[in-house]
């Protein structure tokens, strides 16, 4: 029994290290590696001079307002490169004819469909690390700011949600590719769900929110923080568009690296503090505090790629590989 179940490790590890291997040696890694790195590299330097310059910024902490920056650019190019890491994953193989071959050896479909999300995620890991560990240290490098323990732990704890991130669009591209016969076909529809989900959600969001509160003309409105009628109405429309908006993981991301701000609860004074934690990076409350206020978007992020797994393993399974 312990011979079959190493024998098994065994297999799903050599397929895994394949796969890594695979994709970290392709031209197309490189390339789109490239662009995400200066990319990142750019707004870390961005960044940085945002940190070092924001002192009157109310209600902020320098980190937390620097790490927006890089929030923002996960948002929109992070599932770009995971969508390219996965799109092919499994209708490449299945076209190349290279599964029928691998299943003639001693190795099963679980082994195969284990390996190859292992390496694929490990080559996300990759990615991930090089590219906001390198781009995070430049921003700190320009900034000055001191990094603490604290600090460093929330650091890797911004990495790690960058890399769930990062895995719901990877899940969703193999799922993807292993419902489709084309390549091109899986690449189409997981770019379409990423422009819809980053893209185009808020502006429907906002409009639904219009349509629904019946304030659809109270978006051109200049309003003042004094009249309480037009506050309670931006309220309406936020808390209708945020309940939209809950679908992407964009948000979630945001949320947690952010915080949920209320617009007109901002202190009117630098020396003023938010009764309220703004985000991951804001040292004046605990990490813990920081779980317990943002468990469900925790959740949500670790449970959206665990789902689209399942269903690749799933339909990987079931898969007709014959050509």
């Amino acid at each position: 029994m312990g011979f079959f179940m190493k024998r098994d490790i065994d297999n799903v590890l050599v397929i895994a290290q394949k796969e890594f291997a695979d994709s970290i040696w392709s031209p197309r890694f490189f390339v789109i590696l490239g662009i995400f790195l200066i990319a990142f590299l750019v707004n870390g330097y961005q960044s940085g001079q945002i940190m070092s310059n924001n002192g009157n910024i109310p209600g902020f902490s320098p980190l937390t307002m620097g790490f927006l920056g890089f929030t923002s650019q996960m948002s929109t190019l992070g599932p770009l490169m995971a969508i390219v890491l996965g799109f092919d994953a499994i209708v490449r193989e299945r076209k190349s004819g290279s599964l029928n071959v691998l299943l003639t050896h001693p190795v099963y479909r679980d082994q195969v469909i284990t390996g190859k999300l292992i390496g694929m995620m490990v080559t996300l890991g990759f990615v991930v690390v090089v590219a906001v560990g390198a781009s995070i240290g430049m921003m700190l490098g320009i900034s000055g700011i001191a990094i603490s323990t604290e600090v460093m732990v929330r650091i890797i704890v911004f990495m790690m949600l960058a890399f769930l991130f990062m895995l719901t669009f990877l899940s969703l591209s193999i799922a993807t590719s292993a419902f489709t016969k084309e390549s091109s076909d899986s690449l189409i529809y997981s770019i379409a769900v990423w422009v819809v989900l980053t893209l185009l959600l808020g502006m429907i969001a906002y409009t639904v929110a219009g349509i629904v509160t019946g304030e659809q003309k109270f978006g051109a409105a200049v309003v003042s923080s004094e009249d309480y009628s037009s506050i309670e109405k931006i309220r309406k429309i936020e808390h209708v568009s945020n309940i939209i908006m809950s679908i992407s993981p964009s948000t979630h991301l945001n949320e947690l690296i952010r915080g949920q701000d209320d617009i007109f609860a901002i202190p009117s004074r630098s020396d003023e503090k938010h009764s309220e934690m703004q985000g991951l990076f804001d040292t004046g409350f605990t990490l813990e505090y920081w779980i317990v206020q943002n468990w469900v978007s925790i959740v949500i992020l670790l449970a959206i790629p665990s789902i689209l797994l399942i269903i690749s393993y799933m339909a990987f399974m079931r898969l007709d590989i014959t050509l």
